[in-house]
C-alpha cells in the first residue's frame, strides 16, 4: 500500500496498518528537515484513537494536557470559561502539543511497525489496473517549484493508494477533476511560538473587531499565539514582513495580550496560511485510491478537530481493510462511518468562522449549525463514537 502525504493522518495510517501486518510506502513531498507547523490540539477524541496505534502516552508526555478553555476580554482578563463536554472519550479533554513533535512520535510508530517512508517525493503519475494501482514518482523541492522526475526512476505498483496529502491535494485531483477546488475563506491564520506564561495552563481566546487570538500552551515553556484575521483577495505576503503584519493586526488587543504582541521579535517563528475549505461529499474513493483528512474535508480551525479527523479517518480505515473481505465494501463501510462527523466539523467549522466575521454568506444550513453553539459541538462530538 502507498500513501502520499506523511503529516498526522498518514503516519497514523502507516503505524495502524503496519500493526496489522501490512506493508506500507509512505512518501511525503516536504524535505526531512521542512517545518511541520507550530502546534495544535488534540481532543480526547483524538487522544482516543492514538491509544489504538499505542502512542496517546507518547503525546501526553511531551505536550500540554489540560481541560477548560478560556474565554479571555481584548486586554487579556478571563470572563469566562467553557468546561470540557462530557462523553465516552474520558481525560485529559485536550492536549496541546508541538507539531514537529507530534510528527516524530508518529514517525517512530510508523517506522516500527515497519513503514517506509521517503520524504522529498511526490506521486507524480497514476496508473489504475483492475488489480492494483502503478505509480510513478518525482521528486520535489519546494511549494513554488514543480516536482522533477528522477531520471532512469521507474514505477511501482500497489493494492491501494491513500491521499493523506492536504488541502491542495493531487490525489483528490486526480478522482475528481477540478469539482472540489478549495475555496478561500476570506481568512487566514497566524501562529507565532513564545515563552509560556505560567498562569497559561489552558487554551484561551479573545476577540478585537475582526480579529481573534488562540493562545495555546504546548509544553511547559512554549506556546503558541494563534491569530485569524480577515484577509481579502487572498494575498500573498514576503515572510521577511510576517512580524510587522502580525503585530499590525494585533493593535485591539491591550493589557497581557498587547504585552506578547510588544515582545515579539525576530527570534520568534512566526507562520502565515491562508485558511481554505474543502468537503468532498460523494465516496472518497475510486477503485484503488481513496483520499481522507483534509484531501477529503478541510476546516478552518475553530473547533480543534481538523487534525483528530485525519487521525480517526486513518484508525478506522485501517480497522475497515482488516475487517472486510473485499476493497470496494472497506472502504464503502468506511466512507458511511466517517461522512457525517468529518463534515459536520468542517461545516460547523465554516459556519463559525463566517459568524466571526460578520455573518456574510451564512447559508440557512450554517444559520442551523451555528444554533447549537461551540459547547452543543463539542458535546456532539464527545458523544458519537468515531
Amino acid at each position: 500500500m502507498l500513501i502520499q502525504g506523511g503529516g498526522v493522518g498518514g503516519l497514523t495510517l502507516a503505524a495502524a496498518l503496519g500493526q496489522r501486518g501490512v506493508e506500507v510506502d509512505v512518501v511525503e513531498a516536504s524535505g526531512p528537515e521542512a517545518v511541520l507547523g507550530v502546534g495544535l490540539s488534540q481532543p480526547n477524541n483524538a487522544l482516543a484513537a492514538l491509544d489504538e496505534i499505542g502512542v496517546r502516552d507518547a503525546c501526553l508526555a511531551v505536550g500540554f494536557p489540560f481541560e477548560p478553555l478560556a474565554i479571555w476580554n481584548p486586554a487579556g482578563v478571563e470572563v469566562a470559561s467553557i468546561p470540557p463536554a462530557e462523553g465516552r472519550y474520558g481525560t485529559p479533554s485536550n492536549n496541546a502539543i508541538s507539531r514537529p513533535l507530534y510528527n516524530a512520535v508518529l514517525r517512530e510508530a510508523a517506522e516500527k511497525a515497519g513503514a517506509r517512508i521517503r520524504t522529498g517525493s511526490t506521486v507524480w503519475n497514476i496508473t489504475e489496473h483492475a488489480d492494483g494501482v502503478e505509480v510513478e514518482l518525482a521528486t520535489w523541492t519546494g511549494k513554488r517549484t514543480p516536482p522533477v522526475r528522477d531520471r532512469g526512476a521507474g514505477s511501482d505498483r500497489y493494492d491501494l493508494l491513500v491521499g493523506f496529502d492536504g488541502v491542495n491535494s493531487k490525489i483528490r485531483e486526480h478522482l475528481f477533476g477540478d469539482r472540489y477546488t478549495p475555496r478561500f475563506t476570506g481568512s487566514a491564520c497566524w501562529r507565532i511560538t513564545m515563552p509560556r506564561p505560567a498562569d497559561l495552563t489552558h487554551i484561551a481566546f479573545a476577540v478585537s473587531g475582526p480579529a481573534k487570538a488562540v493562545l495555546t500552551p504546548i509544553s511547559d515553556e512554549q506556546m503558541y499565539f494563534g491569530l485569524v484575521t480577515p484577509e481579502p483577495d487572498n494575498p500573498r505576503f514576503d515572510p521577511a514582513d510576517f512580524i510587522r503584519l502580525a503585530k499590525e493586526r494585533m493593535q485591539g488587543f491591550s493589557g497581557r495580550i498587547g504585552e506578547m504582541r510588544d515582545s515579539i521579535t525576530a527570534d520568534n517563528y512566526v507562520s502565515y496560511a491562508p485558511l481554505y475549505h474543502v468537503t468532498v461529499r460523494e465516496p472518497w474513493f475510486h477503485g484503488r485510491i481513496a483520499i481522507a483528512g483534509d484531501a477529503a474535508h478541510t476546516a478552518p480551525p475553530h473547533l480543534a478537530q481538523g487534525a483528530a479527523m485525519a487521525v480517526e479517518d486513518a484508525v478506522t480505515l485501517a480497522a475497515a481493510l482488516s475487517e472486510h473481505p473485499t476493497l470496494d465494501s472497506a472502504l464503502q463501510t468506511w466512507f458511511e462511518r466517517r461522512r457525517d462527523r468529518a463534515l459536520f466539523v468542517a461545516d460547523m467549522s465554516l459556519a463559525l468562522l463566517k459568524q466571526e466575521t460578520g455573518g456574510e454568506g451564512l447559508t440557512p444550513e450554517e444559520t442551523e449549525l451555528l444554533g447549537l453553539g461551540i459547547p452543543g459541538a463539542q458535546a456532539r462530538i464527545a458523544q458519537e463514537a468515531y
